[in-house]
């Protein structure tokens, strides 16, 4: 996939002709990533598509609505709350960089700051007030995953690490010459031009790399003036908007990528001019996300019916086997019966012993074997019960066999259907269907969530209205919760003169005060998890975490605190 510096500059430069001064109607969240605002132009109204996505991060105007859960995410009613019914009062790109700030201004809540990170895995929206505390974001990334850069409500908004590459739209001949000059001499090997455009110039990904270094390269190398030109021209594009966006597809007319402007590295044939990138990226990706959620599901469903496959081979090899040894159970019989009518003739410690084979009608000398650290009773013994358990055996080796050559004939036939589905619903119902017969394991899923609180045990209750609210499950998670995660301005509780669970209310920097349910809804947290939660009537007291002490050598969980007020709770009360 390429979504490039380029390409999101003519994203927003097709977005300040339409959406701008628009007026956020809806906010729908479909997944984890993906999210679409409906907004009100002049006269028409727009789906701007933000998807967070680690593969297919993208911010474009749709056409379509994708299906949205029953329950909104907490980020949805988040946005919902600040966002929705607020003006798109400006859209920027951070240099050429892939970094997206829209300005929303709401009657309510004033200034906000919608900023879109594309980044890969780490590609994130981030909604932010005027003062530049994050109010909520798609991903929560704590201190386990970054140290540097925390994205959690109520921090501050730290830009992505920085650089000190040059947005190409700024660039006039002297720049570039000394930028050139520092170096490289007149000309210069195309693949070292390639590696100083990408470490030079923001927004500069490998396609559009390599789309400069073949214009300009001639046998093998680019001249200053050829470079010049080619980036001059670029940024003059970029700068008025002067994009000529298309769609090119491979031989058969599959879509590949969107670009901004047509393309050497291939065909005229394979390129469709779109009257804009909008209308290009829409085109191709709702067939490149089909394409690759389905070859993902073919993948998926593939190697479980080859893993169930493999496993019930082994099992047919094995009662194969189990067969083949029922057949020798007679003669593990009489070997038993020949130990015990010649005990007197071996020897304890003996390896093995030569005997007549009453059974057989001439009656000639068989070599048994025997274990040397067994009495010869126990070694009679021990053919009697290989006996046992061949006879046992078989009764059920001859049904089981029949049931794996049955399943194995199924999953066989589900392969050749696995490879040749077309669709995503198809490969999912087969794998259900085989899972609920039986043929495949049911998959248990266990999701990954960043953990902020590193390991401290710290739990988190959301409101509707998009409030958080955390509490410690033990004196070790209370100090941690209040000393290291709680800000000076976060509402702490505790009930009063009672042990029990430190909770904090965070208030993102928003102001006009904790509301009185969320309140309300934080202390009966509080009663709930103190010692008297099952009295008819807890006093809980709150203050803000700047008003409470930790005296230096105290027990975990222990702390002083001033300034409180105290709510009367009854924590049976629903």
């Amino acid at each position: 996939m390429t979504y490039d510096g380029l390409v999101l500059a003519a994203v927003i430069a097709d977005l300040k002709n339409t959406i701008l001064r628009g007026r956020v109607q809806k906010i729908r969240q479909h997944n984890d990533t993906d999210l679409t605002f409906e907004v009100r132009g002049v006269g028409h109204t727009y789906l701007l598509f933000f998807s967070v996505d680690a593969r297919f991060s993208r911010v474009y105007l749709t056409s379509g609505m994708n299906p949205v859960p029953q329950e909104p995410p907490n980020f949805c009613m988040l946005l919902r709350k600040y966002a929705q019914g607020a003006f798109v009062a400006d859209i920027e790109q951070v240099l050429m960089d892939r970094i997206m700030r829209i300005r929303l201004d709401s009657s309510e809540f004033g200034e906000m700051y919608l900023i879109l990170e594309i980044m890969g895995k780490h590609s994130n929206l981030i909604l932010v007030d005027a003062d530049g505390k994050i109010l909520g974001a798609a991903k929560h990334i704590g201190t386990s995953v970054s140290r540097y850069r925390q994205v959690l409500p109520g921090r501050e908004y730290i830009s992505p690490p920085g650089s000190d590459k040059i947005d190409p739209r700024a660039v006039n001949i002297e720049t570039f010459d000394r930028l050139w000059s520092a170096r490289f001499g007149e000309q210069a090997e195309k693949g070292d031009v390639r590696s100083w455009l990408m470490d030079t110039f923001s927004g500069f990904g490998p396609f559009l790399t390599d789309e400069i270094s073949i214009r300009t390269a001639q046998d093998g190398s680019i001249t200053r003036d050829a470079a010049r030109n080619e980036i001059l021209q670029l940024g003059e594009m970029a700068r008025k908007s002067a994009f000529e966006p298309v769609l090119i597809t491979d031989e058969r007319g599959t879509g590949q990528i969107a670009y901004p402007m047509p393309s050497v590295q291939f065909p005229v044939l394979q390129q469709h001019p779109r009257a804009s990138i909008n209308e290009a990226l829409d085109t191709l990706f709702r067939s490149l996300v089909t394409r690759t959620v389905l070859d993902e599901e073919r993948t998926q469903t593939l190697t479980a019916i080859r893993r169930a496959l493999a496993s019930r081979k082994q099992t047919l090899k094995s009662i194969e086997r189990t067969v083949a040894e029922s057949e020798k159970a007679e003669h593990y019989r009489q070997t038993g019966e020949l130990l015990l009518g010649n005990l007197h003739a071996i020897e304890k410690g003996a390896k093995s012993v030569t005997l007549i084979d009453y059974f057989d009608p001439e009656m000639k000398e068989i070599d048994v074997e025997l274990d040397e650290k067994l009495t010869p009773q126990a070694n009679a013994e021990r053919y009697f019960k290989r006996y046992q358990k061949a006879r046992d055996a078989v009764s059920t080796a001859e049904a089981r066999k029949a049931q794996m050559i049955r399943e194995i004939g199924l999953l066989e036939a589900a392969h050749e259907h696995a490879e040749s589905a077309k669709a995503v619903d198809a490969l999912r119902d087969l794998r259900k269907s085989l899972t609920d017969h039986g043929l495949l394991r049911q998959e248990v899923v266990h999701e990954k969530h960043e953990d902020e609180f590193a390991g401290y045990r710290i739990r988190r209750v959301n409101t509707p209205d998009g409030w958080e609210i955390l509490y410690g499950e033990n004196s070790q998670s209370n100090d941690f919760l209040t000393q290291k995660v709680a800000k000076p301005n976060d509402v702490w509780l505790h009930a009063r003169q009672i042990t029990g669970a430190h909770v904090v209310v965070r208030t993102a920097g928003r102001k006009g005060g904790v509301p009185r349910p969320v309140l309300s809804q934080a202390a009966k947290i509080a009663a709930l998890n103190s010692d008297a939660k099952h009295s008819s009537l807890v006093p809980v007291d709150h203050t803000l975490r700047k008003y409470v002490h930790k005296p230096r050598g105290s027990a975990p969980g222990f702390v002083i605190y001033r300034n409180e007020k105290t709510i009367g709770i009854n924590p049976r009360e629903h």
